[in-house]
């Protein structure tokens, strides 16, 4: 049984209070321990290590889907990927196994920075209009990581050889954006703002032509991105039978 929002909300909010418990918690038993001596000064260095560790790990993903994204997949090396980050490969094999494991970190973080902004709206609205005005506008806010992320998908696939993980990793990421919006159209009928559609087929289509747009906003000089976007967008609206009060708008 799928659960509605409100459900989903109230699961995750119960979550984040656990997680807050747990972390004082934790933060209570590791106090108990600490005291103003050597060990003390260990582990906060021990911590800020891991911190520096993280951040290295974080801008090697960034130089490498820039990369990725400039050329492609097939091209890029891992001493490219070293040269333009300027430290040498056996650093990069120190948090990557290979190219394929980078690329799929990169695959990874691309889609985690895309659904960011619109998972902080999902826990604060039950909105189903709103919620496919939003995605809608995320692909303009977040044109650059959008665009790239199509694109080192497209030169992937393209490439003669394929990694199931990675495979993976792209399916995921349209499974997502699928049940996203097919929970937001089916939320919309069940309450009477949208008419009948096909909510998992119109999901597919608004998915594959917003792909469209990004593509065609990269190959395409002096495109108006935003107004693709928009005039999509009425386009969604009226198969739906909705008239938003505030929708996405090629003005703002």
């Amino acid at each position: 049984m799928r659960l509605r929002l409100p459900e989903m909300r109230g699961l995750r909010n119960k979550e984040l209070v656990r997680r807050r418990h747990i972390g004082k918690n934790a933060s209570k038993s590791v106090n108990k321990k600490s005291s103003p001596n050597k060990g003390s000064r260990t582990g906060r260095a021990g911590r800020s290590q891991a911190a520096n560790s993280e951040t290295r790990a974080e801008a090697l993903i960034t130089v490498a889907f820039d990369l990725f994204a400039e050329r492609n997949f097939a091209s890029v090396t891992i001493k490219d990927i070293a040269n333009a980050a300027g430290v040498n490969t056996a650093l990069i094999y120190y948090y990557y196994d290979n190219k394929e494991g980078l690329f799929r970190a990169t695959l990874e973080n691309a889609i985690g920075e895309i659904f960011a902004a619109f998972e902080t709206l999902e826990t604060n609205v039950n909105d189903p209009p709103l919620v496919i005005d939003e995605w809608l506008r995320i692909h303009h806010a977040q044109f650059s990581t959008v665009q790239k992320f199509v694109k080192v998908c497209l030169d992937y696939k393209g490439a003669a050889d394929s990694d199931p993980v990675i495979d993976a990793a792209i399916v995921s990421f349209y499974e997502k954006e699928r049940r996203l919006l097919a929970d937001a159209i089916r939320d919309g009928i069940e309450i009477g703002l949208f008419r009948k559609v096909d909510p998992v087929e119109l999901a597919d289509q608004i998915s594959t032509h917003l792909d469209g747009i990004m593509v065609r906003a990269v190959i395409v000089s002096g495109y108006d991105l935003k107004a693709g976007i928009y005039g999509f967008s009425k386009i969604v609206w009226e198969i739906l039978g909705y008239t938003p009060e505030a929708a996405f708008s090629a003005a703002e």
